[in-house]
């Protein structure tokens, strides 16, 4: 990745995680779905959108709009199973920050 890019990135993940609500939601995607197999749901246990409404206490528009906020920015991966909606933290976003965090 090239320089430019890399600072893009960091600058977009930043601007989206700047808000307190969607960092919860993020980190709790994060602790929840790190490993998983988004398309066999394997692995997975709270990270569904249902799942972060209860556990956050957020009304469901809430989650959904933040949800999709950071699936846009490429923060987070979503699989939708039936009528449940499943996220985990995007790899290359996650390698991305944590190449920031390592150089800082």
């Amino acid at each position: 990745m090239k320089r430019d890019e890399f600072i893009q990135k960091i600058n977009k993940t930043f601007e989206q995680l700047g808000n307190p609500l969607r960092l919860k939601i993020f980190l709790k995607i994060l602790s929840e779905g790190c490993d998983c197999d988004i398309n066999s749901q394997s692995g997975y246990t709270g990270n569904c959108v249902s799942g972060i409404m209860k556990d956050l206490k957020l009304p469901q528009s809430t989650v959904s709009s933040y949800i999709k906020d950071l699936q846009d920015a490429k923060i987070i991966d979503c699989s939708k199973n039936g009528k449940y909606l499943y996220c985990r933290p995007n790899k290359e976003t996650m390698t991305v920050l944590k190449s920031f965090a390592d150089s800082a």
